[in-house]
């Protein structure tokens, strides 16, 4: 009798709606926070398997994090069991009516929150974030306290800048009236942003207000982020930058943004600007009190290996596997690429890349394209002392090398 218990093929017609879905994520940042342990697919997995012998695949719990249709009740019971979470009726719904057009749950609500006050268009996917959860604190406290009016994260291409801006901004959204992300790749004028920024507002408020001249267009912005409190994300600012001087200098015809910049940190207002930017731009006159910059390093060993176990096909010991992160600083995009190349042309096998680094052969196009676009932001005496830093790299000495590195005639270079 007890195996007619079990033997019914479960129901898998269901799917979470916009509540179950947002509990659920809500409760896991909250775990990850008090934890400091990645809640992923594979670890919730470990947990129910804790609580029930039947368990729950990892590809079920992710379909089930992704909102995915598909699933069955008693999986979701299980999860939201070991998040110790209880699964109410509200919170999920049967696949093939939850998306029908008079589906209350998919409703817009009128609040300061809702889609229509939110525009991600110009946003790039980033569901998933790697670490950084002391930063992912510290941002989103730093960003409601409404003291800062500019917020800079920066930091190297792939380490992760535009994925913690979006956690941040999501996290966030319903203590603002607006959310705008804009993408400044390809670097469009100010004016262009701008005049998009402001038709947006104009049309979610029903107010009447010209459309920005070259002139006035700052002082229209300014006047909106004083009405209305607004977060607006600038994603790859250093669009705009010139890559052949030093650091923070602004391409010919872009210099606008640096007044920008100036203007959203001096003046008083209620909003807040988060821009990402492989460097630091230029913002001169401007209090520090009102400008937070974070710059972004490679994740340490603990984070990079939640990435690697998300590749269960790899083939690689513990040791392997430190080296890998190791030669790839902690970046997240590097280690992806580079896990990828494994993949596709040594049959999974960490070793058998490792021993192909041996012999002075790392750059796959991929990565070779993404160190050439950084290179070529640097100024020629930065270009020249990673030429040496090249050259020198298997001196001991550290004294040594930076003598050696330094030294030109007329102690200069050039």
């Amino acid at each position: 009798m007890a195996k007619t218990l079990h033997s019914p093929q479960r129901y898998r017609g269901f799917v979470l709606t916009t509540a179950g879905l947002q509990k659920l994520h809500e409760q896991i940042k909250q775990l990850e926070i008090q934890t400091r342990v990645r809640q992923s697919p594979r670890t919730i997995a470990e947990r129910v398997q804790l609580n029930d012998p039947d368990g729950i695949h990892p590809i079920t719990v992710r379909k089930i994090l992704n909102g995915e249709n598909g699933v069955d009740k008693r999986s979701l019971q299980l999860i939201f069991q070991v998040l110790q979470l209880q699964l109410q009726e509200g919170d999920y719904a049967h696949a093939g009516l939850y998306r029908q057009p008079d589906d209350p749950v998919e409703t817009p609500v009128a609040t300061a929150s809702s889609v229509g006050h939110q525009d991600w268009s110009e946003a790039t996917d980033q569901s998933k974030l790697y670490g950084r959860l002391s930063e992912f604190t510290q941002l989103r406290q730093i960003v409601l306290d409404k003291q800062h009016r500019l917020i800079q994260i920066l930091g190297m291409a792939g380490v992760g800048k535009t994925a913690l801006a979006a956690v941040i901004a999501k996290a966030v959204q319903p203590e603002f009236e607006f959310v705008i992300w804009k993408s400044l790749h390809p670097a469009p004028t100010t004016h262009t942003a701008l005049t998009s920024i402001l038709q947006f507002l104009v049309k979610r408020t029903g107010e009447s207000i010209k459309l920005p001249t070259r002139t006035d267009e700052k002082e229209l912005l300014i006047e909106q982020l004083q009405k209305h409190r607004c977060l607006l994300v600038f994603d790859h600012f250093d669009s705009v930058l010139c890559g052949d001087r030093y650091a923070g200098y602004y391409r010919q015809g872009y210099e606008t943004y640096r007044e920008l910049l100036q203007t959203v940190a001096e003046m008083a207002h209620q909003s807040c600007l988060i821009i990402t930017s492989r460097e630091k731009p230029r913002v001169t006159g401007v209090e520090d009190y009102h400008i937070y910059s974070l710059r972004l390093n490679g994740l340490p060993l603990s984070e990079c290996q939640q990435i690697c176990s998300d590749y269960p096909s790899l083939i690689g010991t513990t040791e392997e596997w430190r080296s890998l992160i190791k030669r790839c600083d902690g970046n997240p995009l590097i280690l992806k690429t580079a896990i990828a190349y494994i993949q596709d042309y040594f049959d999974g096998r960490v070793s058998d890349y490792l021993q192909y680094l041996k012999h002075g052969r790392l750059l796959f196009s991929d990565l070779r394209d993404l160190l050439s676009q950084q290179f070529e932001r640097l100024s020629s005496v930065e270009k020249e002392l990673v030429y040496r830093l090249a050259i020198h790299q298997n001196l001991f000495r550290y004294h040594n090398s930076v003598r050696r590195l330094c030294y030109r005639p007329h102690n200069r270079f050039g």
